[in-house]
């Protein structure tokens, strides 16, 4: 299939360059699918090097210089590639003007969502000189100077009390916002003092702590068939390591909700697999350690209601592991041995895995006596007695 050129190859193909022959700005891909005609290439021919695009200098519409090292290179839309190649690449407009005349139609509008959007902008070579005075890079440092004016504003106006992990900024409105979110806490908060609290937070540490609640209706053709199987997880923890006790309780206030939304994305199979099952999340508090109700155990059972804790499961799936790993390493040191009664130890490679393996697993006693019944095995096979065949005319009278 023959492909494009850009506009670089174009100019470069009619002033009688080639792909052996090329100015020393430019250069071939990385990737040529047909090495008979390098030139036939996804990039559309040449490309350009970095320590030159890097200079060059662009204008927008609007008449705002740009460095080509703070544009964007490369992006594919409405069928067409906005690169340095085809002297048409993009920046991310610093006026967020959706419907500017002075841009490319095809680039109006408004892209992103949520609180983050952007307007392109294409911009074009220019042989003026850049000024700084009069470019995007200070349009973009006005921009961010207004943000961080507006963030201590937003934060005077709260007396401090606010935190750059829970702030976000609406570039549609170009406002802050602060969304308290315990949960980002656990995760981000290496800190002892907290700004939203305006004071240091709570040394003693815990966890999370949720009971969970199935419930399906048996379905296996047997006498039992139709009975309802209700089973309770108790004490299942939702931070993966312990977090001051403030970010448990603040969670346990304002995001607890986040627990089922989870479980149901991580399983929504199962309800696929039994439409008869149902999940509750019940219990959620916080703790510095998991607690256990003997009594409610007892009345949940005698209830037909099946109780485990989640201490005991991850206690029993860890012991599983662990056996798992001892049986597989048990196997490898087999596996190693025999091959030491066959080459021998000492004719291992120096720094072989065999031989680190050999040094780690094996004591050196060990290692004595595989050498010995090596080498015991081995006289034996010289001094067996050697069965001579003889032809059978030899036989015969």
């Amino acid at each position: 299939m023959e492909m494009e050129y850009n506009k670089l190859t174009v100019d470069l193909l009619t002033q009688g360059f080639t792909a052996d022959r090329h100015p020393d700005y430019v250069d071939l891909p990385h990737y040529i699918p047909d090495k008979e005609n390098p030139l036939q290439n996804y990039d559309g021919g040449f490309v350009y090097r970095h320590f030159y695009t890097n200079e060059i200098t662009y204008k927008t519409g609007c008449g705002k210089l740009v460095k080509g090292r703070n544009v964007l290179d490369n992006m594919g839309y409405m069928g067409i590639k906005w690169c340095h190649e085809n002297d048409n690449p993009v920046l991310r407009c610093p006026y967020d003007k959706p419907e500017c005349d002075k841009n490319d139609p095809l680039l109006h509008g408004t892209h992103g969502g949520g609180l983050s959007i952007q307007c392109w902008c294409v911009c074009h070579k220019t042989p003026d000189a850049y000024d700084y005075d009069n470019s995007i890079e200070l349009a973009n440092a006005e921009r961010e100077a207004e943000r961080e004016r507006k963030y201590q504003e937003y934060s005077d106006a709260h007396n401090g009390r606010v935190c750059r992990n829970h702030m976000y900024y609406d570039e549609r409105t170009r406002t802050w916002i602060q969304r308290y979110e315990p949960y980002q806490c656990s995760h981000w908060c290496y800190s002892q003092f907290c700004p939203i609290r305006n004071r240091a937070l709570s040394k003693k540490r815990g966890n999370v702590y949720y009971d969970l609640k199935t419930t399906r209706i048996r379905q296996d053709g047997t006498l039992f068939d139709g009975e309802e199987i209700v089973t309770i997880t108790r004490g299942i923890r939702y931070f993966e390591r312990p977090v001051s006790m403030d970010i448990c309780e603040d969670f346990v206030k304002l995001q607890n909700g986040r627990i089922y939304e989870e479980y149901m994305l991580n399983h929504h199979h199962i309800w696929f697999m039994d439409k008869t099952f149902k999940a509750e999340i019940l219990n959620v508090r916080a703790e510095s350690k998991p607690s256990r109700d003997l009594m409610q155990d007892l009345q949940d059972i005698q209830n037909g209601i099946e109780i485990r804790y989640d201490a005991d499961l991850r206690k029993a799936d860890k012991e599983q592991k662990s056996q798992k790993r001892a049986e597989a390493k048990v196997k490898k040191i087999q596996t190693l041995e025999r091959k030491l009664l066959e080459v021998g130890y000492e004719n291992l490679a120096p720094y072989s895995l065999d031989k680190v393996h050999a040094d780690k697993w094996l004591e050196p006693e060990r290692i004595q006596e595989l050498t010995q019944l090596r080498e015991k095995r081995i006289e034996e096979e010289k001094n067996k007695p050697i069965q001579m065949s003889l032809p059978l005319e030899a036989l015969l009278p």
